[in-house]
């Protein structure tokens, strides 16, 4: 956190997933003060974290999580190939209702390289052939994202992976990205500094490392 960054109030949803946790780390790094919404506080340890149990169906539990707050980052997991639980867009749903009965308006949330509704780029056609229930999940996402009124910025990254922080992003509104993958840390850097610096609203970048980059 730079000099000029005072001290956010930050919720992370799916905090226990690979790419929460990295958000966790980093923010309570960089001196920010963060709420973690989980069902099982088991799978998080992570000092300075304020711990809100719950689930996404838990109207009262997530409020608390968002009252107060200055942003909302949202890693919510989504279907897998044998399951159909829409856990991403369910609780997105949940997550905006709240956000606006608390007054929160900023909202970032981590998507995929191939999402979107009305997405008809080459790759999301090659992604929908073995991917189809996860991205059907994310396009539902970020439906409700865009047509939330909120200050929304939608991340969409490639493949991710558990390699260090680099520092070295590419991000673009759209289009093919230079590179098929990228570090879960650096995806987390992306997505606070989106909150830091108030870019991206309301906007689609797709990030990944530069073209032929790597570590």
């Amino acid at each position: 956190m730079t000099t000029q960054q005072k001290p956010l109030n930050l919720v992370v949803f799916g905090a226990t997933g690979p790419s929460g946790i990295e958000l966790c780390k980093q923010a309570v790094t960089a001196g920010h003060n963060v709420t973690a919404y989980v069902r099982n506080p088991a799978r998080l340890n992570i000092d300075k974290v304020t711990i809100v149990k719950g689930e996404l169906t838990d109207k009262q539990a997530i409020d608390e999580a968002v009252k107060g707050k200055d942003a909302v980052l949202c890693a919510l997991g989504g279907n897998t190939f044998l399951t159909r639980n829409y856990v991403a867009s369910t609780g997105t749903k949940a997550i905006i209702e709240s956000m606006k009965s608390q007054g929160t308006n900023r909202l970032v949330v981590l998507s995929s390289i191939g999402a979107g509704p009305g997405n008809r780029s080459l790759i999301a056609w090659y992604l929908r052939l073995f991917l189809y229930q996860i991205l059907a999940d994310k396009d539902d996402q970020e439906d409700l994202v865009m047509k939330s009124g909120l200050d929304w910025t939608i991340v969409r990254p490639p493949k991710l992976n558990n390699k260090p922080f680099t520092g070295k992003v590419f991000a673009a509104p759209g289009g093919v990205l230079p590179n098929g993958h990228m570090s879960r840390a650096d995806v987390a850097h992306f997505m606070l500094q989106t909150v830091y610096e108030r870019s991206w609203v309301q906007q689609t970048p797709h990030i990944s490392w530069p073209a032929n980059f790597s570590i």
